[in-house]
């Protein structure tokens, strides 16, 4: 593991501290799953303003697409597909299976 350093704000730090107390973790381990939690964030976002189609969400956040679906479900993102989006799936999926 490689280490890095920034230059935090006190109310920044203070946030991973009181994080930190309430898991009984270390700063680090908040700090990566902080950043860990802003880029699933940015990402289900960019695929709700429809900029990135669910097979590149799904790589983005290293999830295989059913458990990125699952994901979407479970924050209530509605995907942004039309029934011929369904549908061409489904003929896709057929022709594979």
């Amino acid at each position: 593991m490689k280490t890095t350093s920034f230059r935090l704000r006190e109310k920044e730090l203070e946030r991973i501290r009181e994080l930190a107390e309430e898991r009984q973790e270390e700063k680090s381990v908040v700090v990566r799953r902080l950043l860990d939690y802003g880029w699933e964030y940015l990402m289900i976002r960019q695929y709700a303003q429809e900029k990135i189609s669910l097979g590149r969400l799904a790589k983005k956040l290293d999830l295989p697409i059913t458990e990125a679906i699952d994901l979407l479900s479970v924050l209530g993102v509605k995907a942004p597909l039309e029934k011929e989006d369904v549908l061409e799936g489904y003929e896709t999926l057929k022709k594979e299976y």
